[in-house]
């Protein structure tokens, strides 16, 4: 069974206080599509791959990454882009950061955040997970949470491995 990463967006990979990029680049749809060989790069907002691709923490970005390569982990984006965004395009924000394939899903629509999280847990028999958030979910989910201080870093990523392993352990 694959371990889950309950994943939020801002103050995990996108710094809630960055400073604001002036770079903007209009054939950036264009580029993603040649680079992917993947046509539907063209339907997607410029504004939005550019706030990707500029915009997103970048060691924040390899460090989830890393983690989803060393657990094979899932994601689940609880992110309120879930409110905001489409599957599709959520599906582009994970593949422009290269981890498409960990891309499982999303959390319903309603709020609060962790009772939507608790649902989907039980909802899909979740052994192993971790919820990643800016906002403090450690009560809510002990030895499961990750409270990020503007973006997933070292630290973060040293205890999210420490606890995935304690999991695995506990569930075998």
């Amino acid at each position: 069974m694959h371990p889950v990463l309950f994943l939020d967006i801002d103050g995990v990979l996108h710094p809630q206080r960055s400073k604001t990029t002036a770079h903007f680049d209009m054939d950036l749809n264009k580029k993603l599509a040649e680079e992917y060989m993947d046509p539907h790069f063209l339907d997607l907002s410029p504004y939005f791959t550019n706030h990707i691709y500029y915009g997103f923490d970048q060691k924040a970005c390899s460090l989830i990454a890393a983690l989803v390569s060393r657990f094979d982990a899932h994601i689940v984006l609880t992110s309120s882009w879930r409110m905001v965004y489409t599957h599709q395009e959520l599906y582009y924000l994970f593949k422009i950061l290269h981890m498409e394939d960990a891309f499982v899903g999303i959390t319903k629509k309603q709020t609060p955040r962790q009772d939507v999280i608790r649902e989907y847990i039980e909802d899909h028999d979740i052994k192993q997970y971790l919820v990643i958030d800016d906002q403090d979910m450690t009560k809510a989910f002990p030895f499961h949470a990750i409270h990020t201080q503007n973006c997933f870093n070292e630290e973060d990523y040293h205890i999210a491995c420490t606890l995935l392993e304690i999991q695995h352990v506990q569930n075998q």
